[in-house]
């Protein structure tokens, strides 16, 4: 009988397979849909978009200390109960699978991170200055849906057939944040001006990038042969230095937000991580521009291996004889670049904030996020309701909660994807944020 193995696709899920294992992952958020609310039209230090939101109210006295932690799961396509299990390295039935399978698209995009710090904000007249320390994480990923049918259902509906696997990007960064903040204030009232900047130092500590061109996959009648023709470049950091403080790559990142009067609403523009991380000269690159015919290993018997020695194979034998080069050199990997426009709103006496607007990351986004969210100021609470579609996630809604209590103390717990949670097999993705604070 034949048996026949597959080293080529073996290889293939080797070099994806920081992105299928999905551990959490930045850019970050608020909310991947922009709760974007204040108590007055612009109050205090207030981040726009959905990197960071904190904020820096007109009543406190001089200094504010806070925590927040978030986290984000968003595919443009595949199931909230899809990617839970996946995250949770849960068995996947076919039922699941195929639910998956049935809406995702030719062209596919997923974000997923974490974020979790702390910091202070001291405030004098409009002027604010502040510090914030966090370690992030973050990946963006675009694929193909014959990649994910590879991976989930193998190359049998591929039989005479080509998978084409060209265009995949993954980007994953891991690192601590040192973010020097500065916000100022001009005006008065709906006439008011006001900027927020930051700049922030970064210390990678592990990333993985993969970039494929023209790839495809051919599998003959029966199994016959695979007929690989590929080109990918797959980059890790130094694998020798691992751990949340090894340091392997250093960079920078700004921020800027301007919140600027037009008519009797205001609109604020952000741009968020304009930055990238150096990672040293130690770190790994493997490469691979070939065509490859593979037949397989033909076994008499299946208990006997006819002397070719199959115990023997491991990822160095696969890499060397796909022809895949390797080495180490120094390399930049830009931060998710992401802009952002809001229109806020006062009403009802100020009783009822209003925002809309968009969000885009040009480098992995073929069309914005959308978002519109409504604020109901009560005497020491400020929920909020949202609803958000486009970019990496399909359509949702989202409540946050937010308040205050005793004289000191501000809360904020929420999401921006609350239908994930009802209908699973609907709906993608899932985040979460909160943060607490203390004004002196």
């Amino acid at each position: 009988m034949k048996f026949i193995l597959y080293p080529i696709l073996t290889a293939f899920i080797f070099f994806n397979f920081s992105f299928y294992s999905c551990k959490a992952q930045s850019d970050f958020t608020k909310a991947e849909t922009q709760n974007l609310h204040l108590k007055s039209s612009v109050d205090g230090l207030f981040w726009s978009g959905i990197t960071n939101h904190f904020s820096l109210t007109n009543d406190s006295s001089h200094l504010l200390i806070f925590t927040n932690g978030n986290a984000y799961l968003n595919c443009n396509t595949l199931p909230f109960s899809f990617t839970k299990n996946l995250v949770r390295s849960r068995f996947l039935d076919n039922t699941i699978k195929e639910n998956a399978a049935s809406k995702i698209k030719n062209r596919n995009g997923a974000s997923f991170g974490y974020k979790y710090g702390a910091g202070f904000c001291t405030k004098k007249n409009k002027n604010s200055i502040g510090l914030e320390v966090s370690d992030e994480s973050i990946s963006v990923v675009n694929y193909r849906k014959d990649l994910f049918k590879l991976i989930f259902f193998g190359n049998a509906e591929f039989e005479n057939d080509t998978a084409y696997l060209s265009g995949i990007n993954f980007a994953n960064q891991d690192f601590h944040r040192a973010r020097f903040i500065f916000s100022t204030q001009s005006g008065t009232g709906d006439s008011s001006w006001q900027i927020n900047a930051s700049l922030s130092f970064l210390q990678g500590y592990h990333v993985n990038l993969l970039n494929t061109g023209l790839t495809t996959l051919f599998t003959a009648p029966m199994g016959e042969y695979l007929l690989l023709q590929s080109q990918l470049i797959y980059k890790t950091n130094d694998t020798s230095k691992s751990g949340t403080f090894a340091f392997n790559g250093n960079g920078i990142s700004v921020d800027v937000c301007i919140a600027f009067p037009a008519g009797k609403s205001r609109l604020m523009f952000t741009i968020n991580d304009a930055g990238f991380i150096n990672w040293n000269k130690k770190s790994l690159y493997y490469g691979m521009d070939t065509t490859i015919k593979f037949e397989g290993v033909e076994l008499e018997n299946i208990l006997s291996n006819s002397g070719h020695e199959l115990g023997n194979i491991n990822t160095d034998t696969i890499l060397n004889y796909l022809g895949v080069y390797k080495g180490n050199d120094n390399f930049n990997l830009n931060l998710p670049l992401r802009f952002s426009l809001t229109w806020n709103k006062m009403i009802s006496k100020n009783k009822i904030g209003l925002n809309a607007g968009f969000s885009l990351l040009p480098q992995y986004e073929t069309v914005p996020l959308f978002f519109a969210s409504a604020t109901f100021f009560q005497k020491n609470l400020y929920p909020t309701l949202s609803v958000s579609y486009g970019g990496l996630q399909a359509f949702n809604m989202g409540i946050n909660l937010e308040g205050n209590f005793g004289s000191h103390f501000n809360f904020q717990l929420g999401t921006g994807q609350f239908l994930s949670l009802v209908f699973q097999k609907k709906l993608t993705g899932f985040n979460l944020f909160s943060q607490l604070s203390y004004s002196f």
